[in-house]
C-alpha cells in the first residue's frame, strides 16, 4: 500500500489529493467511522442534526448536506424534518456520491424524504442563491484549508434563505490535558490499523488523525462564518471529542 507523503501544509488540502483520498476509502469509511469512534460518530450527527432550528409549521423543507459522504446523516434528518422534504446531497468524490446515491435508492421505499445526489464542489454548489431552509456539515470541515473557511462560510450564507438554519460537526482534538494526549495516540496509531483490518488502507486512515490534529476544532472556523453574516452558536460533544457550529441567516 503507497505512503502518502505530504510535505508542504497545502498539499493535503488540495482538492485533487483529498478527492483521491475519500474515493479510496469508500469501501470502508462508513463502517471504520462507526467502529473508531465506538458508535459516538452516529450520536454526534444526530446532535448536530437536532441543533437545526427548522420552522415546525412549514409543510416542507430543502436541505443541503454538503460533504454528505455516503448519506449517514440522513437518518437522523428523517427524524426531523416533514413529510415531503428534499436533500440536496452533494459531495465531490465520485465513488463516494455513486455510495451515496445507491443509499438513497434503496431507502426510497422506507423514508418520507426525497434525496437527491450529485456530484458538486461544497465551496461552489450549483444551487440558485437562498434556496435553502437548512445546510448541514457532517465531518468535513477538517478537509479544508484554514483559508477556505470563509469560502465555505459564505456558500452556507449564499445558500440559506433569510432565516434559514444551518449545523456544521467535525471530530476535534478535546483540550483537556487527560484526554488529549490519548486521544491523539488513539488517533495516529489505533485507527490506521483498523482501517486496514477493514480493508482500507492504513495511510489514508492515517491522514485522518493529521486532518484532525491540525484542524483543531470548530472554534477556529467560528470567526469566519460570523465574518459571512451568520448567527453562531458554538456546540461542544464528549469532552470536545467533536464540536460543532450551529445558527441562522438572519431575517
Amino acid at each position: 500500500m503507497p505512503t502518502r507523503h505530504v510535505s508542504p501544509a497545502q498539499t493535503r488540502y488540495d482538492p485533487q489529493f483529498v478527492r483521491q483520498l475519500f474515493d479510496e476509502m469508500s469501501g470502508s469509511y462508513d463502517v471504520v467511522n462507526t467502529l473508531t469512534s465506538f458508535g459516538f460518530s452516529v450520536r454526534w450527527r444526530n446532535q448536530s442534526v437536532a441543533a437545526l432550528c427548522l420552522d415546525p409549521l412549514r409543510p416542507d423543507v430543502r436541505v443541503a448536506d454538503l460533504m454528505c459522504g455516503q448519506g449517514e446523516s440522513w437518518r437522523a434528518l428523517q427524524q426531523r424534518l416533514p413529510p415531503g422534504s428534499v436533500v440536496e446531497a452533494v459531495d465531490f468524490s465520485p465513488a463516494m456520491c455513486g455510495r451515496a446515491a445507491a443509499h438513497a435508492a434503496e431507502r426510497a421505499g422506507h423514508t418520507t424524504l426525497s434525496v437527491r445526489v450529485s456530484e458538486q464542489d461544497a465551496l461552489n454548489t450549483s444551487f440558485p442563491d437562498a434556496s435553502m431552509d437548512a445546510v448541514i456539515c457532517a465531518f468535513g470541515l477538517k478537509t479544508l484549508s484554514p483559508a477556505d473557511y470563509a469560502r465555505f462560510a459564505a456558500e452556507i450564507y449564499r445558500l440559506l434563505r433569510p432565516g434559514g438554519s444551518f449545523s456544521v460537526t467535525e471530530v476535534s482534538v478535546p483540550d483537556r490535558w487527560w484526554l488529549r494526549a490519548p486521544y491523539l495516540w488513539y488517533l495516529r496509531r489505533v485507527i490506521p490499523h483498523l482501517g486496514r483490518l477493514l480493508l482500507g488502507n492504513p495511510e489514508n486512515y492515517r491522514m485522518l488523525g493529521v486532518y484532525t490534529h491540525s484542524f483543531g476544532s470548530c472554534a477556529h472556523a467560528r470567526p469566519a462564518f460570523e465574518a459571512a453574516g451568520l448567527q453562531v452558536t458554538p456546540h461542544t460533544y464528549f469532552f470536545g471529542c467533536a464540536t460543532g457550529l450551529s445558527g441562522t441567516r438572519p431575517a
